[in-house]
């Protein structure tokens, strides 16, 4: 059997097949939808190979030049991360053989020693000495967003403070290839790798290779291990992968660059329309001939003459041109006359055809389209409270990835040197840190609140949820972004510095306050209604009460 009759064959058990219903229709190849749809499973470690460059230039171009792009990346670095994002050591204390109150101790003297070193006024706690580490946290994680991945060395100087750790932000395009090499199974885009598929260590260009300047474009790639001998980290590396082989990330905007540019094109149509009917134009028709024109525009020395009216109506437009202000005023030549076409605008269907669009960038980015455009007009109570609800469990499922792979392993790294200077001191002694180094480095990171549609509402719902013990305190302050640490600590101070002025204690039972309001005859003077049912409003039955009485009196 020849080639062209095994193909034959083939194509006509699997068309059989596809007529017969022994197959589903999403393998079926008769189907017009399916026509010319033909993709192959790729191999998820080289499927962008080419394409990485691409996509990624045009992420930063839309992040650079298209306000909406801009607006939704910054909307959700703002809301996962932020700008001030905490720690919160939480080190497993029962696998340490120690107490929950050793625990609170000495979380609060490492959480202090942190905090300084992350908001050093010299920022030595950056490679760069430009950012504190909040700010440097914020600038990982919308490169994150923006190009699909994010990296950075830990290094080691000396730069005046006990604690030499800082942290160096990397251009993920500065990991390559050394040299240009052919990739392995064990070397992929400039990752190495074990037998396993486990990244043992990145090749960094020393320069970016989009760096104009000359002496950036030496050849040289210096090769940063994943880890030290004591197992700190020394590379971090964070990308989302979305198949199992996949080794470096992609932008979240790959899905949205088409209909984002389609609607930068309709934009500037509509504009320019726009601009263009808005102009104001006059035009006057001089009352010359043609051969007067012939005579004004003939060179001299010709022999041509200009009838002498015309040439004093030149004069005088010359001397005193029409002016209109805001307008423009053109003169034709004679005989020439204008037609205005009516205008049309590109999409009479505009605003719906942006928010079609603006949908899906916002979806792309996982961000509410309010919180995009920046047009709430629309939302009201129930809509904003279930449109939060949404978003948050992306926001708290990215913030806790985000964190676990890229910041904690540099908080792990502060403290294993910390440790090491003996102002860190955990059971069993130094060495022991690396016995018990998970349970110890665990930690949670305090990034921006949930915020609140309705304060009263929610928080009438907080207090039910907590007497009842369907929450606790600490969940509820979480979600305002606060440590709750602080906030008992400050807590505790002002009750004692009332205590010591004479003052007692605020009274944070506001419902038992307006029943004792209520007792007193609904209102003492101070405008407080009775809210018996702790929906914020004076109480329904009794305002039905009072209206029931009107009459009679």
């Amino acid at each position: 059997m020849g080639i062209m009759d095994g193909l034959r064959s083939m194509f006509g058990v699997a068309s059989k097949q596809a007529y017969t219903g022994s197959q589903r229709d999403a393998s079926r190849y008769d189907l017009t939808e399916f026509s010319g749809w033909n993709p192959s499973l790729g191999f998820a470690g080289s499927d962008m190979f080419g394409e990485w460059d691409v996509i990624t230039g045009r992420a930063r171009d839309l992040d650079q030049n298209n306000g909406w792009v801009n607006a939704g990346i910054d909307r959700r670095v703002e809301s996962v991360i932020g700008g001030q994002i905490r720690l919160s050591a939480q080190p497993q204390h029962e696998l340490l053989n120690r107490d929950y109150e050793w625990r609170m101790g000495w979380t609060a003297d490492v959480q202090a020693r942190f905090k300084s070193w992350a908001n050093d006024i010299e920022h030595r706690n950056d490679a760069r000495q430009r950012l504190n580490f909040g700010a440097q946290a914020k600038l990982a994680y919308l490169t994150y967003v923006r190009d699909g991945e994010s990296c950075a060395e830990i290094r080691d100087d000396a730069r005046g403070i006990p604690n030499t750790t800082n942290v160096l932000l990397i251009e993920p395009e500065r990991v390559c290839q050394p040299n240009n090499q052919a990739e392995s199974s064990t070397l992929r885009r400039g990752i190495r790798y074990d037998r396993n598929g486990a990244a043992i260590g990145y090749y960094v260009r020393s320069g970016n290779p989009n760096d104009p300047v000359p002496d950036s474009q030496i050849l040289r790639w210096d090769y940063i291990p994943v880890r030290g001998k004591t197992g700190r980290a020394k590379f971090v590396h964070i990308y989302s992968p979305r198949r199992v082989e996949q080794n470096r990330g992609i932008s979240r905007l790959a899905e949205v660059m088409l209909p984002a540019k389609m609607l930068d094109r309709v934009d500037r149509a509509e504009v320019n329309a726009a601009l263009k009917s808005a102009i104001f134009s006059l035009f006057i028709k001089s009352p010359g001939t043609t051969q007067d024109l012939e005579a004004a525009l003939a060179p001299s020395g010709s022999g041509a003459t200009m009838d002498p009216w015309i040439e004093a109506y030149l004069d005088q437009r010359s001397k005193n041109p029409v002016r209109v202000e805001g307008a423009q005023v053109n003169h034709l030549l004679p005989d020439e006359d204008v037609v205005t076409p009516e205008r049309s605008s590109p999409n009479t269907n505009y605003s719906e055809f942006a928010q079609f669009i603006l949908r899906k960038i916002a979806g792309s980015l996982g961000v509410a389209t309010p919180q995009l455009t920046g047009d709430w007009s629309a939302i009201n109570y129930s809509s904003a409270r279930a449109l939060l609800n949404e978003i948050w469990r992306s926001f708290l499922e990215d913030r806790h990835y985000f964190t676990q792979h890229f910041l904690t392993p540099i908080y792990a790294a502060w403290l294993e040197m910390e440790v090491a200077l003996g102002t860190v001191k955990v059971p069993g002694g130094p060495v022991n840190f690396y016995r018990n180094k998970t349970a110890i480095c665990m930690a949670e990171w305090i990034g921006p609140g949930r915020g609140s549609v309705d304060p009263l509402k929610e928080s009438n719902s907080n207090n039910l949820d907590a007497a009842a013990g369907r929450a606790s305190t600490v969940e509820h302050i979480l979600e305002r972004g606060r440590d709750p640490s602080d906030v008992l600590a400050e807590e505790a101070w002002w009750l004692e510095e009332r205590r010591k002025r004479g003052l007692d204690a605020p009274n944070y039972n506001t419902k038992a306050a307006s029943d004792a309001v209520a007792a007193d005859g609904g209102d003492s003077g101070t405008g407080t209604q009775d809210d018996r049912d702790g929906d914020g409003q004076p109480n329904e039955a009794e305002k039905g009460k009072s209206k029931q009485k009107e009459p009679a009196q």
